[in-house]
């Protein structure tokens, strides 16, 4: 405390009041020796004694820089912890499992085997139904077959024998014999026929096909077969 006091005793101070001094602008208190005449050191002017400025200005602009650099340190763990809790909060990536091929194609062959036997379905399916379909309409009434012309009924006079029946086609016709003659004249074998005996048989043209041959007695004599 004395030697502040013995130092500030060697000095005196003072600020200058010349408006056209820059010290005097800037307000700067300036620090004279005890054994000099208190005047500027710019101007030359006296100053105007005043006294000694404070101390400890820079210990508060230090003041002022440390609660700076206190307070980015405080912010910056504010957002390190921030980002660590971020981290923390992050889901763990899921684990790859290796697939097995082989796996892939057996459930792929099974897929298409699956869709395979649907596809068979499906076409057993819709020929089931067109069958019963098919079976459920009514049957078709058949065609009746034409009716056979039945045969003209009647007789012809050969002369030689009577013809019965549709001269000269009939399935049945019969030829009764009034003489002695041929049975028909394209029989190879040339078979003769008595009076009374009678043919019963097919006719074509006039012609013996194929018969019975009777005798007058109703007796079957033989059969004739000529062809057409």
């Amino acid at each position: 405390m004395a030697t502040s006091l013995r130092s500030a005793e060697r000095y005196k101070y003072g600020i200058c009041l010349n408006d056209e001094c820059p010290l005097c602008k800037e307000k700067k208190v300036q620090q004279v020796p005890m054994r000099k005449d208190l005047v500027c050191s710019e101007c030359g002017k006296p100053l105007r004694e005043c006294p000694p400025p404070k101390k400890g200005g820079n210990t508060k602009l230090i003041g002022i820089i440390a609660g700076v650099v206190v307070l980015l340190a405080i912010i910056g763990g504010i957002i390190a912890m921030s980002g660590g809790g971020e981290e923390a909060t992050k889901p763990e990536p899921m684990a790859v499992v290796p697939v097995d091929s082989d796996s892939i194609k057996a459930a792929q062959m099974e897929a298409e085997n699956q869709r395979l036997k649907d596809s068979l379905a499906a076409v057993a399916a819709a020929a089931e139904a067109q069958k019963q379909k098919e079976a459920s309409k009514p049957a078709a009434a058949p065609t009746p077959a034409p009716a056979p012309k039945p045969a003209a009924s009647g007789s012809k006079d050969l002369g030689y024998a009577t013809f019965k029946g549709s001269w000269p086609n009939d399935v049945n016709g019969r030829m009764v014999f009034k003489t002695s003659h041929v049975i028909d004249s394209k029989d190879p074998k040339k078979r003769v026929a008595e009076a009374g005996d009678y043919v019963i048989g097919e006719w074509s043209d006039g012609h013996l096909v194929q018969g019975i041959w009777y005798g007058s007695d109703n007796q079957v004599k033989g059969s004739v077969i000529i062809g057409k």
